[in-house]
């Protein structure tokens, strides 16, 4: 024979090259409990803002379309129960705005309404997360929570 041989389905992973697969798949095993079990922990690990039971103390409107968020300045006092009423008037869009743990779609002529709890001041970083055309990268704004004054 010339080194040449075809495998057939009798073969049954005998074959000529049967060890390496078994070996591939012994090691994909552990990588994918791995990789199974980062992900789970990700998943659970995402920082959430806490949300509020009874009126919010402000609510801000906030307009999404191409290629800009209106206003891209968000100030709200800390401590404040916060209700964002997010619109698209164009296409879809997303508020994604990692450090308060937002992440919502905006559909057109359905106000995404957002609820949290403004609790630590600071500057938070805020943007569409779905990719809608060539100036999605410019939807970007900031959501800032003001430090209470101390009298």
């Amino acid at each position: 024979m010339n080194g040449f041989r075809i495998w057939t389905a009798a073969d049954n992973g005998t074959g000529l090259h049967s060890k390496g697969r078994a070996d591939r798949g012994a090691k994909a095993a552990p990588a994918l409990i791995l990789g199974t079990g980062l992900f789970l922990l990700m998943i659970g690990c995402g920082k959430k803002t806490p949300g509020y039971a009874g009126p919010p103390d402000t609510v801000r409107q906030i307009i999404m379309k191409k290629w800009e968020i209106d206003p891209a300045r968000v100030e709200v006092p800390e401590g404040a129960r916060v209700e964002l009423v997010v619109t698209s008037i164009d296409v879809e869009h997303g508020i994604d705005v990692p450090g308060l743990g937002i992440r919502e779609p905006v559909q057109p002529e359905h106000p995404a309404v957002i609820r949290f709890l403004a609790q630590t001041p600071g500057v938070y970083s805020m943007r569409c997360s779905v990719l809608c055309g060539r100036g999605h990268n410019r939807m970007t704004g900031e959501i800032v929570v003001t430090p209470r004054s101390t009298p």
